[in-house]
């Protein structure tokens, strides 16, 4: 875990003991989780694709350096290691639809960066952890928590009738489309 007070984010990412030089503005990151989300590629055509994020193509791919890019994408060093447990807990876990999208919630993206952090994200220069970062820390009044607290609102566990009709309603209007899981998304690089 790197503390994102102190320490720069990288421009590089490792593997097979080579350093690779990638690209980090936070906008081709959307466009690689589209291409992850493409039901129109192959895994194997996602696995070359990927590496198109890495500024000099490497000789090979290798599962070490589609972990790599992987883990660069999920911003993973930013994150406290989870316990074994939590781990464990999670792989058995039901699969659940979607809370956010990048790509279905990006006007929402567009104007909470504005009205939180006065942040035009059609013009700004960001590194891509820096978004994840921002994109975390929007505060609960945030167009995009809302909508975050709508989908995954347990409607079972409310008690008024009005209320559950009310937020199932609600949750059907802001359905996100059928999208892949993190699990899911590395099972595609599996090499």
């Amino acid at each position: 875990m790197i503390n994102a007070l102190y320490e720069p984010f990288p421009e590089t990412i490792e593997a097979d003991g080579t350093e690779y030089s990638i690209i980090t503005d936070f906008r081709e990151w959307f466009r690689f989780a589209d291409m992850l989300a493409d039901t129109d590629l192959t895994a194997e055509e996602k696995i070359v694709i990927a590496v198109q994020w890495l500024k000099t193509p490497p000789e090979q791919i290798t599962e070490e350096l589609i972990t790599a890019l992987m883990s660069f994408y999920r911003a993973i060093a930013l994150e406290p290691d989870p316990p074994e447990e939590y781990e464990d807990a999670r792989s058995e876990e039901p699969h659940r639809p979607p809370v956010f999208s990048y790509k279905y919630d990006a006007k929402y993206i567009i104007g909470d960066f504005r009205r939180f952090y006065g942040i035009d994200l059609l013009t700004a220069k960001m590194h891509w952890w820096e978004f994840r970062c921002l994109m975390a820390a929007l505060p609960d009044d945030s167009v995009c928590q809302k909508r975050i607290a709508y989908r995954s609102a347990d409607i079972s566990k409310i008690k008024d009738d009005a209320e559950r009709h009310r937020i199932m309603e609600i949750q059907r209007r802001i359905a996100i489309p059928y999208e892949m899981t993190d699990d899911e998304i590395s099972a595609i690089f599996e090499v």
